[in-house]
């Protein structure tokens, strides 16, 4: 073989890596995004309507669950895993809960324990609660 025809074969080799190494890289339609699935405002049993808990709504503040229900019998507080995850900033990184005796509980997501930043995730009726 000749000097210009490896040349060329070379050259055509190359050209044609090119041309698939481009294909590989064209441009997809992405996935369709999921929805977030988002968390349910009471697990388990709903609250009766004529209870206080019925007022009680996602996205309200302590204060103003406080102000609904009054204070709590007692307190909780629990890091989610995302708390863990580096560099993660975000708004669920921790969990309290307030629990109502002979009422059930309510579960704020926060910031950072009871943080005033806090706002209601999702309440548990339960008349069995001891408080």
């Amino acid at each position: 073989m000749s000097g210009g025809l490896v040349k060329g074969l070379v050259v055509l080799v190359a050209a044609g890596g090119l041309l698939l190494g481009a294909a590989g890289c064209a441009k997809r339609d992405k996935a369709p995004e999921k929805a977030p699935v988002a968390e349910p405002s009471v697990k388990g049993t709903p609250p009766p309507a004529d209870s206080p808990m019925a007022k009680v709504t996602p996205g309200m503040r302590p204060e103003d669950v406080i102000q609904v229900l009054g204070a709590p019998s007692r307190q909780s507080a629990y890091p989610t895993g995302k708390a863990f995850a580096p560099f993660y900033y975000g708004p669920d990184r921790w969990r309290s809960v307030y629990y109502y005796k002979g009422k059930g509980r309510v579960v704020f997501k926060g910031d950072g324990g009871f943080s005033s930043g806090s706002q209601v995730l999702y309440l548990e009726y339960d008349p069995t609660e001891p408080g």
